[in-house]
């Protein structure tokens, strides 16, 4: 039964909160997942700093892990960094993180594809047709047993304007239903949920792991998921003070769609 856990905005930086670190940390060797997934926003403000914290943390996790970049990982202040943005703008990130913006990650039955999907001006995310491609041959390469997972920054479920989501999102959702993935996973707006939606795929979102940047009475939050023949299951671990750790609120569990398995 392949486990991952899912982090998201850990934001580096101003807020954050290392004390959770800690707590993450020895949950991750304590669970002993197949694989470590993080959304995006390691940092707050993409300084060299705070890369060199995410990275400090990210070498301690004794798991297969795959990362992506969020907005927040993109230089933005003071004016050089600006400018660095529309030049070199995750230059940062594959110094200090990983030297592919887009990876793959195979481990234990599941195949895992991160893509970046942020982009210098536009808020809410997209890939380009050249990301789609690559993609699409990726997936279609991927073992016939294996789940297969997507991760990208923003969230394809959304409504409203704040904070702004995947565009067109049904649309990608079609294109991901085609090649037969099963589990999407988003972070950005600090809130966990999970929903499936009319194609069948699974999209968890992670709350912010670490970060003192909660919203609408969310607190710090990463999801552990569990994937079985029938099911794949979600669960929020929330930090409880009183506990000092993380443990489960909520639990979410959806019927995995047979016919989407194994394909093409």
């Amino acid at each position: 039964m392949p486990t991952l856990i899912h982090l998201s905005d850990l934001h580096f930086g101003r807020h954050h909160n290392s004390h959770l670190d800690e707590i993450i940390l020895r949950e991750i060797a304590a669970l002993n997942p197949d694989a470590v997934i993080v959304s995006g926003d390691l940092t707050m403000r993409a300084r060299r700093r705070e890369f060199e914290q995410a990275r400090d943390f990210l070498a301690q996790i004794q798991r297969p892990t795959l990362t992506i970049p969020g907005n927040h990982d993109q230089p933005i202040l003071p004016v050089a960094d600006l400018v660095e943005r529309f030049t070199q703008r995750f230059a940062r990130y594959a110094t200090y993180i990983h030297n592919d913006i887009d990876s793959v990650l195979q481990t234990n039955d599941l195949f895992v594809i991160g893509l970046n999907d942020n982009r210098p001006i536009l808020p809410g995310g997209f890939w380009s047709r050249e990301q789609r491609e690559w993609l699409g041959a990726q997936l279609a390469a991927a073992p016939r047993e294996a789940t297969r997972v997507v991760a990208t920054h923003h969230q394809l479920i959304w409504q409203g304007w704040r904070p702004a989501g995947f565009w067109r999102a049904e649309h990608t959702l079609d294109f991901l239903a085609r090649y037969g993935v099963e589990l999407v996973l988003n972070g950005h707006t600090h809130v966990a949920q999970a929903e499936q939606s009319s194609h069948g795929i699974v999209i968890a979102r992670a709350g912010t792991a670490t970060s003192g940047r909660l919203r609408d009475g969310n607190g710090n939050a990463y999801n552990l998921i569990m994937i079985d023949e029938q099911h794949i299951n979600v669960f929020v671990r929330e930090y409880d003070e009183h506990a000092d750790a993380f443990i489960a609120v909520r639990a979410f569990t959806f019927a995995r769609r047979a016919h989407r398995r194994g394909v093409p």
